[in-house]
């Protein structure tokens, strides 16, 4: 039976630069706080703007949140009618 990671795995190899791509899309947007968040649809069509492709995860919501969550230093809530929100993290490394 195939994993949630080997299902990941595969997108990522399909498309290898997808995190790097979905890294840009946090970026550009300065998605970097909470008050500054972008939800699931946003961060599709960015991602479609930015590749030209559609966005390579089909599944449901919770599957596409989890990709998004295998980025490091990504972060998601939901609002209060449970629009989930993503923004990252800034780690300063010293």
């Amino acid at each position: 039976m195939a994993t949630m990671d080997d299902f990941f795995h595969k997108v990522q190899r399909k498309h290898p630069t997808i995190l790097d791509d979905l890294r840009a899309v946090f970026k550009n947007s300065q998605s970097d706080s909470p008050q500054r968040s972008i939800t699931l649809s946003q961060i599709r069509a960015a991602y479609t703007q930015r590749t030209g492709q559609d966005f390579p995860i089909k599944d449901g919501t919770r599957t596409q949140m989890c990709f998004v969550l295998t980025i490091p230093y990504v972060a998601c809530f939901t609002s209060q009618i449970g629009t989930l929100r993503f923004f990252t993290i800034d780690v300063k490394q010293e």
